[in-house]
C-alpha cells in the first residue's frame, strides 16, 4: 500500500473507532501525525477556534476556512499545510489542517518498496485532493453520528431527570393534600422549588387587598429580599394581572423589573391561579429556561388546586357548623330519614319524640308517627317523590308513654349519602290545635247560649209574664205560684248554662288524684239519703283537674237520682283505660244513648237537659271519651251505664 493509502486508512480507522466527538478530533489529529505528517489540528466551522491538535502546541488557523468542496494549501509555520473541509452534505463540522511535510514517523516508512525520496523530509504532493475531500466527508459523517448519539444521550438524560422531577412533584402534591393550613402548603412548594427544581432562591406572594404580600421565602433569603408591592407593579404585578408566566433573562434591560436586590440578574415569575405569584431568581443572566417555567407552573398548579380544595373544605366545614348550630338550636325538630329509618335527628327531635337519639336513629318513621297518619308520610321507596319535591302536612307523633302530639311536617326530598332521603322540619302544634278546639267549643257554647236565650228561657219567661197578667186581672194567688215556678226554671237554666260554659274550657294543669276519693267527695254533695253508692276502684289514680273531675261525678250521680229515684243504687268501677258509673234505675230508652249528651235533652219534666252535656264537656276538656253504654235488660229496668275512657290509670 502506498503512503497516501496508509494515510487515508489510518485516519478513517481513527474516525470509525471514536466514541465521542471530542475524542474523534483528538484521534484524527494523532492518526494524521502517526501517518507521517509533522503535525495536525482541527478548527471549528463557526469561529470556535482550535478543537484539537497533535504535534503542534499553538496552531494558528486562518481567518477564513476553505470552502466545503475544495482542499486549500496554506503556508504553515514549517511549510505547506493542507486544509481539508469536514463536510457531510450541508453540515460543516470544521476543518482538518495538517502539514504536508514528513514528520519522520515510522508509520510513514514501513513500506520498503516506497520511494526513499520522501525520507529526507521533502513534501508529499497531493496532486489529486479528491481522496482528501472523501476523507473529510468520512470524518464529518463520524462526527455527525457521534453528535446525534450525544444528543440522544443528552435527551435521554434530560427525560430521566424530568421523570424524576415529575414523580417528586406529584409526591409533593400528595403531601399538600394532607395539609390543613395554607402556610404548610406554601412551605412545601418552596422546598420543592429549591430541592427538586434546583432554583437558587424563590418566594410566594399572595394577593391581598390590592397588594402582593410575601408569605413564604427560601431559607437563605432575608425579609428585605422580598417586599410587599401593589399587585399591578413590577414583574410580579405583570404576572398576576395578565395571569401569564414571565422569564426575564436580565433585569437590567427589562423595563418592568424592580428587583428588591440588585444582585439577582434573572427572574422567573409564574402565576398561582386566584392566589398570587411564585418567583425564582438567580445571580446569573439567562438562568431560566422554558422547561424551568413549565415545571414551576406544574408545581404552582398543585399549589392552586390544593389551596382551592382547602378553602372549599374550610368553607364547607364552616357552613356545616353553622347549619348544625342552626339545626341544633332550632325550635323545630329536624330529621333525615331514608327507607331503612332515621339517619339524623336534632335535640329538639328527641324531646318531641320522647326518645333518646340512639333509640331514634335506625328506627322506622312508622314507629314514631301515629298509625292513623302513616299514609300521609313522604316516601322515597318506590313512590312518586323526586329530589327537590316539597310537602306540608299535619300528622300526630305518638310517644312511648302514650302521649300524642299534633305536629306540622314540612318535608323536602334530598340526596343524603348518595341515596334519596326526606329532610323534615317538624313543628309541635299541639297547643295551637288545643286553642282551635277551645275556639270551636266557645263557638258551640255561644250557639248554645243563643239557643237558651231565644228558646229555653223564652218559654218560662212567657209563662211568668202570662201568670202575672192573670194575677192582676183575677187576683188569684195561684198565678203567682206559677210565675214563681217559671222563675225557678229560668234560674236553673241560667246556672246550668254558666256551668256548661265553665266546663267547656280545656284543662291546663292536672294532678294525680285517687279516683275513689274524688267520687266520694262528689257523692257527699248529692241530697239523696236513701240512695246507695258502691266504689269498686281500689287504689286507682288518674291525672285530672280534681274540681272538674268531681263535677263530672256529681252530674252523673245527680242524673242517676233524678231518673232512678231517691232509693237508687249507684256503682263506680274501673276499666282498663278509665272508669264507669252505673245505676239500677229505668235506664236509657233505646236509640237515645248518643242523644243523652246533647244540650237540652231530658226525659223529666223539670230537667234542664244540661247535666250530661256538662259531663261530656268535662271529659273532652281532659281529652277523654264518654259514652252511654247499653246494658242487659235495658228498657226493662237494667239501669244506665256511663263509661269514661282514653284515660291513663295508675295503681
Amino acid at each position: 500500500m502506498d503512503r497516501q493509502g496508509r494515510f487515508l486508512s489510518t485516519v478513517r480507522r481513527a474516525a470509525h473507532d471514536a466514541d465521542r466527538v471530542t475524542d474523534l478530533h483528538d484521534d484524527v489529529c494523532r492518526a494524521v501525525v502517526d501517518a507521517g505528517s509533522a503535525y495536525a489540528y482541527v478548527y471549528g466551522a463557526h469561529d470556535e477556534g482550535v478543537l484539537a491538535a497533535a504535534g503542534i502546541d499553538d496552531p494558528d488557523p486562518p481567518a477564513s476556512p476553505p470552502p466545503d468542496d475544495a482542499v486549500e494549501t496554506v503556508d504553515g509555520p514549517t511549510g505547506v499545510e493542507l486544509h481539508v473541509p469536514l463536510t457531510d452534505s450541508d453540515n460543516r463540522h470544521g476543518t482538518l489542517a495538517f502539514s504536508a511535510e514528513h514528520g519522520g514517523n515510522g508509520a510513514a516508512g514501513d513500506d520498503d518498496d516506497d520511494d526513499d525520496e520522501h525520507a529526507d523530509g521533502e513534501a508529499v504532493e497531493w496532486e489529486d485532493t479528491d481522496p482528501l475531500l472523501d476523507l473529510g466527508g468520512t470524518v464529518a459523517l463520524a462526527a455527525g453520528k457521534l453528535d446525534a448519539e450525544a444528543a440522544r444521550d443528552d435527551l435521554d438524560a434530560e427525560l430521566a431527570v424530568e421523570r424524576r422531577q415529575f414523580r417528586k412533584l406529584h409526591s409533593i402534591a400528595a403531601q399538600m393534600v394532607g395539609c390543613e393550613e395554607e402556610q404548610s402548603i406554601y412551605h412545601l412548594a418552596i422546598d420543592a422549588a429549591e430541592n427538586i427544581l434546583d432554583f437558587d432562591i424563590c418566594g410566594i406572594d399572595v394577593a391581598r387587598d390590592g397588594s402582593l404580600v410575601p408569605v413564604a421565602l427560601s431559607t437563605g433569603l432575608d425579609s428585605e429580599d422580598s417586599i410587599q408591592r401593589p399587585d399591578d407593579e413590577g414583574v410580579a404585578g405583570q404576572t398576576y394581572q395578565e395571569n401569564e408566566r414571565v422569564i426575564v433573562d436580565d433585569v437590567a434591560t427589562y423595563e418592568e423589573a424592580e428587583p428588591a436586590n440588585d444582585a439577582y440578574r434573572s427572574v422567573l415569575s409564574v402565576p398561582i391561579r386566584e392566589v398570587g405569584v411564585f418567583q425564582a431568581a438567580a445571580k446569573r443572566e439567562g438562568a431560566f429556561s422554558e422547561r424551568d417555567a413549565e415545571l414551576a407552573e406544574l408545581l404552582m398548579s398543585h399549589v392552586g388546586e390544593t389551596l382551592s380544595r382547602l378553602w372549599s373544605d374550610q368553607a364547607l366545614r364552616e357552613s356545616e357548623q353553622k347549619y348544625r348550630t342552626l339545626i341544633e338550636q332550632s325550635h323545630d325538630a329536624v330529621t333525615i330519614h331514608q327507607q331503612d329509618g332515621y339517619e339524623f335527628v336534632n335535640h329538639r327531635g328527641t324531646e318531641l319524640f320522647g326518645r333518646s337519639e340512639d333509640d331514634i336513629l335506625g328506627s322506622s318513621v312508622r314507629d314514631v308517627v301515629h298509625p292513623d297518619d302513616h299514609e300521609k308520610l313522604t316516601r322515597t321507596d318506590g313512590g312518586t317523590a323526586a329530589v327537590g319535591d316539597r310537602e306540608t302536612f299535619e300528622a300526630r307523633i305518638r310517644r312511648p308513654d302514650g302521649i300524642v302530639r299534633h305536629c306540622e311536617f314540612s318535608t323536602t326530598v334530598i340526596t343524603y349519602q348518595g341515596e334519596p332521603a326526606v329532610l323534615a322540619s317538624i313543628r309541635d302544634i299541639t297547643e295551637r290545635k288545643e286553642r282551635e278546639r277551645e275556639l270551636e267549643r266557645q263557638n258551640e257554647r255561644l250557639d248554645q247560649f243563643a239557643g237558651v236565650v231565644s228558646h229555653d228561657l223564652r218559654s218560662p219567661l212567657n209563662v211568668a209574664e202570662g201568670s202575672l197578667e192573670l194575677a192582676r186581672e183575677t187576683g188569684d194567688e195561684e198565678h203567682f205560684d206559677r210565675a214563681s215556678d217559671a222563675l225557678d226554671r229560668m234560674n236553673s237554666l241560667v246556672e246550668d248554662v254558666l256551668a256548661l260554659a265553665r266546663q267547656g274550657r280545656l284543662v291546663d294543669e292536672t294532678e294525680r288524684v285517687a279516683l275513689g276519693e274524688v267520687a266520694a267527695d262528689a257523692w257527699e254533695s248529692i241530697d239523696a239519703p236513701e240512695a246507695a253508692v258502691d266504689y269498686d276502684v281500689g287504689d286507682v289514680h288518674v291525672d285530672a283537674d280534681p274540681g272538674r273531675l268531681q263535677e263530672l261525678f256529681e252530674n252523673l250521680f245527680r242524673n242517676a237520682v233524678e231518673h232512678g229515684g231517691d232509693a237508687v243504687s249507684v256503682r263506680v268501677g274501673t276499666l282498663p283505660d278509665g272508669f264507669y258509673v252505673e245505676d239500677d234505675g229505668p235506664g236509657i230508652p233505646g236509640g237515645d244513648h248518643d242523644a243523652v249528651f246533647d244540650r237540652g235533652f231530658t226525659s223529666t219534666e223539670d230537667g234542664t237537659g244540661f247535666g250530661l252535656a256538662i259531663v261530656r264537656e268535662i271529659a273532652e276538656a281532659h281529652d277523654w271519651q264518654v259514652a252511654a253504654v247499653p246494658t242487659d235488660g235495658e228498657d226493662g229496668g237494667g239501669g244506665a251505664r256511663f263509661e269514661v275512657t282514653d284515660i291513663t290509670t295508675f295503681d
